[in-house]
């Protein structure tokens, strides 16, 4: 899944192809490593409320490593999220 993508890439696979709660942990980490996060150097992720993403390992991880959250309101990511309706959609 990875072959030939740029060096650090995490590849995370579901049976429904959606995050999930034992891989969001997985990819919070992975975060974390990549944006140099810290108490010290806080980073500030956005993302959806979908269920996998209010994960508590994950929420306290992030907690811990200066992940400040800022979820969207539900059902509101088409306006939002402009990319999910043009760029990423097609």
């Amino acid at each position: 899944m990875t072959k030939d993508a740029p060096p650090g890439t995490l590849g995370l696979v579901s049976s429904s192809g959606w995050m999930t709660t034992d891989l969001f942990p997985d990819a919070m980490k992975h975060f974390i490593k990549y944006s140099n996060s810290s108490k010290e150097n806080p980073s500030l992720l956005v993302y959806d409320n979908h269920e996998s993403h209010l994960f508590i390992t994950a929420l306290n991880i992030a907690k811990e490593n200066g992940v400040i959250i800022l979820t969207l309101p539900s059902h509101c990511s088409h306006k939002m999220q402009p990319l999910d309706m043009c760029v990423l959609f097609v």
